[in-house]
C-alpha cells in the first residue's frame, strides 16, 4: 500500500470531517514536515498515520478498508468516463465528471487511464488538434522509451493504439512493434477488458489494411473468444466482421456467411443510428442487402 496515497486519502477525509488543518497536526507533525510526508518528499512513519487516524476517530483497519474501497470507486468512475468519451457521448461524458467531486486518483493505473481519456475528450470536443493529442499521448507515456520495453501491459497497448491509429508518422512502427509482442505473447492483457478489447481491434484492423487476412481470422477469434470471457460486448460486431470480410476476400464464402450472420445478430442489437450505419458499411464493401441477407437465413434454418 502507498502510504503516500493513503495520506493524501486521509487529507480529504480531514476536510470531509471539517477538521482544521492546525487541529489535525496539532502535536503530530509541523506543516512544513506535511507537505513533505504529501509531497512524497520524505518516507511517512507509520505511527504518523496511526496519529492521524486517531484525530480522525477512525480505527485504522477500518480507515485502510476505505481506502481500498474509495480507489475501487475512482476505477469505476473513470471507467464509466471513458465508456462515454469513446462512445462519442461527450456533452454527457462532460456533464459526468463535472459532477464528481474532485478525484485523488490513488492507484496509478486509473490516474494514467483518466489522463488519456480526458485528451482523447479533449480531442472528440476539437479543443485540441489531431497533432497535439498525439504529441500529449507520446510525451504522456515517455514514448521513446515505452518503444524499447520487451514487455507491455494494457494502458501502455492503449495509448499506442491511439497513436497508431491517429500518426501517419509513427503508424507503422508502432504496429510492428504491437505484432511483434503479441506473437511472442509479450502482452499483459486483462487487467481492464475494454482497454484490451480496443488494441486488438486496431491490431485486426490493421491486419486487414496489409491484406493479412489469415492473421486478421486468427486474432479476431482470439478477440471474440476473450469478449465473451470477460463478458464484454464493445466492438463485437466488428471481430465478427472483419473476420467475415477475411473470408470474403479469400474466397471461403460459406465461412464468410456464417461470420455475416453473426455480425448481424450483434448488429440488432444495437441502437437504430448505428445499426444502419455498420449496413451501409457491409453494403459497400460486399454488394449484399444485409435485411433480405438475414431474413433469407432465418427462414431457410440455414443458421
Amino acid at each position: 500500500m502507498d502510504i503516500v496515497k493513503l495520506l493524501n486519502y486521509m487529507e480529504n477525509l480531514r476536510y470531509d470531517r471539517k477538521m482544521t488543518q492546525e487541529v489535525y497536526l496539532d502535536n503530530v507533525i509541523s506543516q512544513r514536515q506535511y507537505y513533505r510526508y504529501r509531497s512524497g518528499e520524505s518516507e511517512v512513519p507509520f505511527e504518523v498515520i496511526v496519529k492521524f487516524a486517531n484525530k480522525l476517530q477512525i480505527p485504522l483497519l477500518k480507515l485502510i478498508s476505505s481506502f481500498q474501497t474509495y480507489s475501487e470507486r475512482e476505477k469505476e468512475i473513470v471507467t464509466k468516463y471513458f465508456n462515454l468519451v469513446v462512445a462519442l457521448k461527450l456533452k454527457e461524458a462532460k456533464e459526468f465528471i463535472t459532477k464528481q467531486r474532485t478525484l485523488l486518483l490513488l492507484d496509478d493505473e486509473t490516474k494514467v487511464f483518466f489522463l488519456v481519456t480526458k485528451i482523447l475528450h479533449d480531442f472528440f470536443l476539437k479543443k485540441i488538434s489531431n497533432v497535439e493529442m498525439v504529441s500529449r499521448l507520446k510525451e504522456h507515456i515517455n514514448f521513446k522509451e515505452t518503444m524499447k520495453k520487451e514487455i507491455l501491459h494494457d494502458i501502455e497497448l492503449y495509448i499506442l493504439g491511439i497513436i497508431m491509429e491517429f500518426s501517419d508518422e509513427d503508424g507503422e512502427v508502432v504496429f510492428s512493434k504491437i505484432e511483434n509482442l503479441m506473437k511472442n505473447n509479450k502482452l499483459l492483457l486483462g487487467s481492464n477488458p475494454l482497454l484490451s478489447t480496443q488494441v486488438y481491434f486496431w491490431i485486426i484492423k490493421n491486419l486487414g489494411r496489409m491484406n493479412c487476412y489469415k492473421e486478421v481470422i486468427e486474432i479476431s477469434e482470439v478477440a471474440l473468444e476473450y469478449s465473451k470471457k470477460n463478458y464484454i460486448y464493445y466492438l463485437k460486431e466488428y471481430f465478427h466482421y472483419y473476420k467475415a470480410l477475411a473470408y470474403y476476400r479469400t474466397g471461403q464464402n460459406d465461412k464468410f456467411e456464417e461470420e455475416l450472420f453473426n455480425t448481424l445478430l450483434v448488429l440488432y442489437q444495437l441502437d437504430e443510428h448505428r445499426r444502419q450505419h455498420f449496413l451501409e458499411i457491409i453494403k459497400k464493401d460486399t454488394e449484399i442487402d444485409c435485411k433480405m441477407f438475414f431474413i433469407e437465413k432465418i427462414e431457410n434454418g440455414l443458421f
